[in-house]
């Protein structure tokens, strides 16, 4: 009789065991964490009392509702009945539940106890699981942290050189992308640019130029240290060095877009209304980029391209630039930033954005970049510099239109004799022959078809 008791004893022991954890004490409360999912960050709120976690809430994703559904309403309570974060995806939706149980693990952390302790993977474990999808071949592809440690691994030296200029030499292992590509019978030679996505937002584009001639690898090691899935470009910026990298979009030959018309970025700015931005400790003012467009007119594009003056360029979709600002006074101005903007994707000291045949220029740093040159007193950049070095196509006539309305038209000759110089009115034109009508406040060069 006695040894029956002890064993249902035991037994109960064991039931009551299964809906906590042994070991773990949390401080009792509820937590907000998040984590990348498919498409985009996943917020759950969790509750614990001291031994157990009692609910987990989906707060808010950006996942599809077809393939999110699934993991949204099962990974709560699969979590909760098995108080453990090792458990498996809900099939047909491993991104969605992945990036579920990475934001209760930042809520158990946040409670006060280490994730690891109810199976929530280690750095080396995630690198094995972590999922790059690679796009823009015949069909899309899916390759894991593991299968990418199982192919020929390649040792790399080199510096990463950031935005500042500040150099880091950098030692790791990896597997060249090239090699990953060829397994679908691929090339990154064979690409108009690659796009790089990283879990946190980040994007960065990789142009032809660069593919032609540079290794992309995809590192798990680095300084002797397991990582996560990211890619190293060896003797070029790290602006290509993306971390928590989840995604590779592979971009066919597109064909490049003369520019034809040139707008004026502080004339237009003239025409914005600024708000206050805080950067960093200095209070500064930006303009909506959205409100930039506005009033140089650009056409809705795919894509716009953001250029700096140190020649670095960036490519991004129509959708994000639109929904970002340009700081137009302060250190690094006018400079591509937004709040929720990574800092590796913003655009210190623009020259220029482009859409489409539109090309917004910023005469203060085309000044500083090409030199200046000095007709009737005043001092500007030469419109054929500008031309030369920014590849304008070139037509008959020109439209000059200022911010007034006042239109002037020009040919191609006289239009060269001239220069871009700044003003009160932003910019005005300059000519040597009176003919050549000089316009203040110069909003627009348009050519005539």
């Amino acid at each position: 009789m006695k040894k029956g008791y002890i064993g249902l004893l035991a037994c109960l022991i064991v039931v009551m065991l299964a809906g906590c954890t042994s070991g773990v004490h949390y401080e009792a409360g509820s937590y907000v964490g998040s984590a990348q999912g498919k498409n985009g960050p996943i917020k759950v709120e969790v509750t614990f009392s001291e031994n157990k976690i009692e609910s987990v809430q989906v707060v808010s994703h950006k996942d599809d509702l077809d393939y999110a559904t699934k993991a949204v309403d099962g990974m709560p309570e699969i979590i909760i009945n098995k108080q453990r974060l090792d458990v498996d995806a809900v099939s047909g939706a491993t991104l969605t539940s992945r990036g579920i149980i990475g934001a209760v693990a930042q809520c158990v952390t946040d409670a006060g106890v280490d994730p690891q302790k109810l199976g929530y993977a280690s750095v080396d474990k995630k690198t094995d699981s972590q999922v790059v999808e690679i796009t823009g071949l015949a069909e899309e592809q899916i390759i894991t942290g593991d299968e990418i440690k199982a192919m020929t691994p390649v040792s790399f030296d080199a510096v990463a050189v950031d935005a500042s200029g500040t150099e880091t030499p950098t030692t790791g292992i990896g597997v060249r992308l090239e090699d990953i590509l060829a397994q679908y019978g691929a090339s990154q030679k064979n690409f108009d640019a690659i796009v790089l996505n990283a879990t946190d937002g980040y994007a960065i584009e990789i142009p032809r130029d660069v593919l032609a001639i540079r290794d992309v690898i995809i590192a798990y090691e680095i300084n002797g240290a397991a990582t996560d899935l990211r890619t190293v470009v060896p003797d070029e910026r790290a602006m290509y060095w993306v971390k928590f990298l989840n995604k590779i979009e592979l971009k066919g030959l597109v064909t490049q877009i003369e520019t034809k018309n040139l707008a004026m970025m502080e004339t237009a700015l003239l025409l914005c209304t600024p708000e206050e931005y805080k950067y960093y400790d200095a209070i500064d003012q930006a303009v909506p980029t959205s409100q930039l467009l506005e009033k140089t007119g650009g056409l809705k594009t795919d894509t716009v391209e953001v250029a700096g003056i140190d020649g670095w360029a960036r490519t991004e979709t129509y959708d994000l630039y639109n929904n970002q600002y340009l700081k137009t006074t302060g250190e690094d101005a006018p400079m591509f930033i937004g709040p929720d903007l990574p800092e590796g994707m913003r655009m210190k000291d623009v020259l220029y954005n482009k859409l489409g045949e539109d090309l917004i220029l910023s005469v203060t740093n085309a000044e500083q970049k090409y030199g200046t040159t000095t007709i009737n007193g005043r001092t500007g950049v030469a419109i054929e510099k500008i031309f030369q070095e920014l590849k304008i196509a070139e037509t008959a006539r020109y439209k000059l239109i200022g911010s007034d309305g006042y239109e002037a038209e020009i040919s191609l000759e006289k239009l060269k004799t001239g220069i871009l110089t700044l003003s009160e009115s932003g910019v005005d034109t300059v000519f040597e022959t009176p003919e050549a009508a000089s316009v203040k406040g110069l909003l627009f060069i348009k050519a005539l078809q």
